[in-house]
């Protein structure tokens, strides 16, 4: 999905700040008693390729990825807040990387040499692969450049001199490579650069504002942020007046078309989603007390200042509810999922749900105002708690979270029905979701867990056909033979009930989506967004237990010391071994601070 969390956004880690509170808050009742059990997930057709984090526990998650000259490269995160989970105190993100999906190699070392650098974001700017990490409390980010895709140079040092630039989101656009730069002290920046060597600052101090404090979260390489009318639209967090969007038709002179969250400050992110007919549609998220989590507004634009709301507080259906969401478009309609905060509290002994789980809500649109649900609740699963979607040719994907019964991925080829075709074996309550990615026609199911490290699975069979064809091709070996007709039973002729946002954009295989990106026909969209939201779960994760427990001193993407082996992942198939008072807002990343925080659990700042 391009979700579950921040999505298109795809993006912002800071667009789950909802989420975040929802894992990060500490509360005394007690346990809820787990939800009741489902058969295990149907695998038929697929293997396991990577377990264990390929070699180490604590490669939790893969939060970005890039295709370059012909391979899949991914980058792991890994920290010393894994520890609590893992056992192990392996620091620093890893790049890997594969030809086949099957067999995998590691380029470099962790971090490549600085236990520092949490991951990396990947990008492929003129036919050279960048890698920018994410470091926090260090020295600043940095950025290495390879021709080739195994001998990486750093060409930036940290921060650009300034060591509280630490995270940057990464794109092109004008063929231009624009970094946003996250920055705790003085406010986002803006760097771009021409040639791919050498960076020039085009926006400081905040933007004009110094609460101006971060952009996205994970960029995607083949869905970036939407170009309307020309130009590309960013979203920027705004803890202290409210969310922001910026445009730019040059990537050099930029200017602000929505500000102070639109109609509340307590947005604390606006996300330009998608472009459908002729409208850009936006997500803005919201903060709030820890008990009155708001539920997101939906905005459309036609000219890219004047604002429509059309959805208003996630459609007020309840506390914690529709907290984020996403579009997507499929087949002339518009479809929306949701999704509810996430109510685990992820202590490593004794992890327990503080609130019944809720499932997420799938909803439609002829009208893009009047919207009918599709199915029940979490399609009748309370613990599915998140979910978004992709397009490929005349199939719908759709890409559920549940960590108690298995994360999954389902099909649709007329979004009322719906088949299920992977899910997760074994769940368990440290596991992030996972989410699917195309690769050579193959599904890879990226697994993220905790405590067990990342794990990889593939696709037996052709999946999807090559770009030159606009058709799916899905085969029936793929699919696990599990059903679910829930879907289609309710909610086809409309119904109350909530409405929610996906997390892709309709794209067909063989050139540019619905706004304009261009697409392989993979889920991209989607995973990456899930990865996103993942990544900020985890994140959000690693931070409650560090309130909780009290053992920690910087957040879930600070960085630690050296690499250490852990437990080889070696694939089945030969891959390479391998109540509380209101929290109040971190001033770099817009992020929910958990009571008595001394550090911000998503950009790991001190407070």
């Amino acid at each position: 999905m391009r979700p579950l969390f921040e999505g298109r956004d795809r993006r912002p880690a800071v667009l789950l700040l909802a989420f975040l509170l929802g894992v990060a808050v500490v509360v005394l009742a007690g346990p809820v008693p787990a939800a009741t059990a489902v058969p295990l997930p149907p695998t038929q057709g697929w293997t396991q390729v990577v377990k264990g984090g390929f070699t180490d526990p604590n490669n939790s998650y893969a939060p970005t990825w890039a295709k370059f000259k012909d391979y899949l490269y991914i980058s792991t995160s890994a920290n010393e807040s894994g520890a609590v989970f893992s056992g192990s105190d392996k620091t620093g993100g890893d790049i890997w990387r594969t030809a086949d999906g099957v067999t995998w190699e590691q380029i470099g070392t962790a971090g490549l040499g600085n236990p520092h650098n949490n991951f990396f974001q990947l990008i492929v700017f003129r036919d050279k692969l960048y890698a920018i990490s994410d470091n926090i409390n260090d020295h600043g980010l940095e950025i290495w450049v390879t021709p080739d895709g195994t001998q990486f140079t750093k060409i930036e040092n940290g921060g650009f001199g300034d060591k509280s630039n630490d995270v940057a989101y990464p794109f092109v656009f004008q063929d231009r490579l624009i970094l946003g730069v996250s920055n705790r002290d003085t406010g986002a920046e803006i760097w771009v650069s021409d040639d791919g060597q050498t960076f020039r600052q085009v926006v400081d101090g905040g933007m004009g504002d110094a609460g101006v404090t971060g952009f996205g979260g994970f960029a995607d390489p083949e869905h970036a942020d939407p170009i309307f009318q020309g130009k590309l639209y960013i979203g920027v967090s705004n803890p202290d007046s409210g969310g922001e969007i910026w445009r730019t038709a040059d990537g050099l002179e930029w200017e602000r078309v929505a500000d102070e969250g639109l109609t509340r400050s307590t947005t604390k992110h606006i996300s330009p989603d998608i472009v459908y007919q002729g409208q850009l549609y936006a997500f803005a998220t919201a903060g709030g007390t820890i008990d009155n989590i708001l539920g997101f507004d939906l905005f459309r634009t036609a000219d890219g200042t004047t604002w429509e709301q059309v959805v208003d507080n996630g459609f007020s259906v309840g506390k914690e509810r529709n907290v984020h969401g996403d579009l997507v478009e499929f087949k002339g309609r518009l479809y929306l999922t949701s999704n509810t905060m996430d109510p685990r509290v992820l202590m490593p002994t004794n992890p327990y749900d503080r609130l019944p789980p809720r499932g997420f809500q799938l909803r439609v649109s002829d009208d893009e105002k009047t919207w009918q649900q599709i199915g029940e609740d979490g399609f009748g699963q309370a613990s599915s708690i998140g979910a978004g979607m992709d397009v490929i040719g005349d199939t719908l994907y759709l890409t559920v979270f549940d960590y108690h019964q298995g994360s999954r991925l389902l099909k649709s080829s007329d979004g009322q029905e719906w088949e299920v075709i992977f899910r997760e074996p074994d769940p368990n309550f440290f596991q992030e979701g996972g989410a699917p990615l195309n690769f050579k026609g193959h599904f890879l199911w990226l697994s993220n867990d905790l405590k067990n490290g990342l794990a990889i699975w593939r696709t037996d069979a052709v999946m999807v056909a090559e770009v030159t064809t606009t058709t799916a091709g899905e085969t029936s070996s793929t699919s696990g033979g599990e059903t679910s007709t829930s879907a289609g039973s309710t909610g086809s002729t409309g119904g109350g009930g909530t409405s929610g946002t996906g997390t892709g954009t309709g794209s067909d295989d063989s050139g540019e989506g619905a706004d304009g990106r261009e697409s392989d026909g993979g889920l991209s969209g989607g995973w990456i967004a899930l990865i996103a939201v993942l990544a900020v779960l985890v994140v959000a994760a690693l931070g409650a237990v560090a309130f909780l427990l009290g053992k920690m001193t910087r957040g879930a993407r600070t960085d630690g010391s050296a690499t250490s082996a852990g437990e080889a992942g070696t694939a089945a198939t030969g891959a390479a071994s391998t109540s509380p008072s209101a929290p109040g807002f971190c001033k770099e990343c817009g992020a929910p601070l958990s009571p008595g925080a001394t550090f911000c659990a998503d950009c790991g700042s001190q407070i």
